[in-house]
């Protein structure tokens, strides 16, 4: 036990000294260090980089190995870049949030609004996500963000610090089911990743060509309330914005078997997904062993 503590300790310390370095210097040198941050647990800690290598040979056999470890490094280096923003929110207010993110697809929003039954806006650890919320809600718009509580409660307890600055509601996993009605009530948007391992309890949809297991709850949240689906993400560009994307509503319909439009809502958000990581590669999470798990009888997969 003391052991842990004291790995807590220093995880917490090194987050936080990252954080006061990153605050100190301008946004720019912070993304360079963030670059650099991310090509040292690529190159030198290879942090999880056989998992991420191993994905993306899978997910694209077309592409040469040069190609596939040109992008993985470049996923790393974006990874770091988000770490370093994320811990500079302090820095921001929401006109500079609303300067950095641009929207594209922002009339959906308004509409689910208007709408009066919320939004399950689902995305995944795909460019800078924790942005992407406080994008949203820098832009006005009410916003709860479902998330697992992490090992270390002293990095959990400042990260959803930074978070709730930010107008940004938690909701953890444990609790999630009634806080996300109840934030749906009350017309908010309900911020949900769609794209870690959901093992033998979720449904099996396609993504890059694999059956993935996949959570269920967004789709039932859909039927029971009414409302609608959001799918969308946020890009990286190259002048250090971002743009973030919001597509058209899916609305689940109340005339049809459940367990067939719970399938057809997943697969339909699934396939909106993977339209981005294949257009922008290098900005998904492929350190997550995603195919994990794999339907009763097949072969197992990373």
């Amino acid at each position: 036990m003391k052991s842990r503590a004291l790995k807590h300790r220093l995880e917490y310390a090194l987050l936080a000294s990252l954080g006061t370095l990153g605050r100190a210097v301008s946004e720019n040198t912070a993304a360079a260090a963030g670059a650099r941050l991310g090509e040292a647990a690529f190159d030198v800690f290879k942090l999880r980089r056989k998992v991420a290598l191993d994905n993306l040979l899978q997910a694209f056999p077309e592409r040469s190995s040069i190609e596939i470890e040109a992008i993985a490094r470049s996923l790393y280096r974006n990874l770091g870049k988000n770490l370093l923003e994320f811990l500079r929110f302090p820095n921001l207010s929401g006109e500079d949030i609303r300067h950095k993110v641009t929207f594209i697809g922002r009339e959906h929003f308004d509409r689910a609004i208007e709408g009066g039954k919320g939004a399950l806006l689902i995305s995944s650890h795909f460019g800078n996500w924790e942005l992407y919320a406080a994008s949203i809600a820098a832009y006005g718009y009410p916003i709860s963000v479902v998330v697992y509580e992490q090992h270390n409660p002293l990095t959990d307890r400042m990260m959803n610090d930074i978070r709730r600055a930010k107008n940004i509601d938690v909701i953890f996993k444990p609790d999630a089911p009634r806080a996300i009605l109840k934030a749906l009530a009350k017309n908010r948007f309900v911020a949900i990743l769609i794209d870690q391992d959901a093992g033998q309890d979720g449904v099996f949809v396609d993504f890059m060509g694999r059956p993935a297991s996949t959570a269920k709850g967004p789709a039932v949240f859909a039927i029971r309330t009414g409302a609608p689906l959001l799918t969308g993400v946020i890009v990286r560009q190259a002048d250090g914005g971002h743009t973030g994307y919001i597509e058209p509503p899916a609305y689940a319909d109340p005339t049809k078997d459940k367990e067939q439009e719970t399938q057809r809502l997943t697969a339909y958000v699934t396939a909106a997904m993977e339209r981005y990581v294949r257009k922008y590669p290098d900005h998904w999470y492929w350190v997550h062993r995603r195919w994990k798990t794999q339907p009763m009888g097949s072969e197992g997969s990373s």
